[in-house]
């Protein structure tokens, strides 16, 4: 199974922060963690962490950061053949603000150029295309060259672009800012009806099948022609929530490439995701996941909540 990753590497500085920042202020920030990061970055480290091997394709600047990125991809084992330096533009830097009460991130990018792949051509034929949306250039012109190959598309913020990306593709993982941009419809859980028309809406927009991440609602979903259902998981506190989406989209893309179906695989990612909410920059083992979710190896389908039916 030959896996394509496209998307924009950050270098993430994480700089955790015992309450909320007022204005005017003077803090004393005692801790700094530095790691590479950006979702497509994220789902290629998680797929090979868990022995699904992954050529990843994005830009980084000819600097330390760029550098830095590519050596913790090799060091996971991911294929960097395909990352391209840009000599011109500097690599991405992502400043985190975290709050240490309540894990939430605020996220701020420094030395943002947009830059895109500029070389398309690849020394094999992928099975599977995953893209988190940040480079549409090249994603689009992997779809353009590998029409046959399964895509799943990372939708985490609403632009005309991404919604035009995504409209050729096979998944969709969005989360609910996007869905409801593309179905011009609020969600309103407890009210079954109307979630399965927001769901009944957006497969008449878009031939994908959509996966829609609503926070701590869980996951929206469709299956056997029905709109399914699972709340995240529960957590004695959360520590971390910048790659929990990045999390979910990686572990979303196992579960398929790894035959598990879509039951299993929207299970596995929401148990993963949940998980990588943990501790700082955590990418759990296959092994906690797989036991949380009550699968092994024997790849067989998952019971879930079903809401209604389509």
């Amino acid at each position: 199974m030959k896996i394509l990753i496209i998307g924009k590497p950050t270098y993430n500085v994480v700089l955790p922060i015992s309450q909320y920042l007022l204005e005017g202020t003077k803090n004393n920030i005692q801790e700094k963690i530095e790691m590479s990061g950006g979702s497509a970055v994220v789902a290629a480290t998680l797929l090979s962490k868990w022995q699904t091997p992954v050529s990843f394709s994005g830009v980084v600047g000819s600097d330390i950061f760029g550098n830095k990125i590519k050596s913790d991809l090799e060091a996971f084992g991911v294929d960097t053949k395909y990352l391209e330096i840009n000599y011109e533009q500097p690599t991405s830097i992502k400043y985190i603000l975290l709050n240490k009460q309540n894990g939430i991130s605020t996220r701020v990018l420094v030395n943002d150029p947009e830059v895109n792949l500029t070389k398309y051509r690849y020394d094999f034929v992928p099975d599977y295309i995953l893209m988190d949306g940040s480079d549409l250039n090249g994603s689009t012109a992997a779809l353009n060259n590998f029409p046959k190959a399964t895509s799943i598309l990372m939708a985490n913020f609403v632009s005309n672009d991404l919604y035009s990306l995504s409209k050729r593709c096979t998944y969709v993982v969005a989360n609910s800012s996007f869905a409801k941009a593309l179905t011009k419809m609020d969600l309103e859980f407890g009210k079954n009806k109307q979630i399965v028309n927001f769901m009944q809406k957006i497969k008449d927009l878009n031939k994908a099948e959509y996966v829609v991440t609503i926070k701590e609602k869980g996951v929206l979903y469709t299956s056997d022609n029905q709109v399914k259902n699972i709340p995240g998981i529960k957590l004695e506190k959360i520590i971390d929530d910048t790659n929990s989406g990045s999390a979910f989209f990686g572990a979303f893309s196992y579960g398929l490439i790894n035959n598990y179906g879509i039951d299993a695989s929207v299970k596995i990612a929401n148990i993963a995701a949940g998980l990588s909410m943990t501790k700082i920059g955590y990418i759990p083992e296959l092994s906690e996941v797989l036991k949380l979710a009550g699968l092994n190896e024997v790849k067989e389908d998952s019971n879930t909540e079903v809401t209604n039916e389509l």
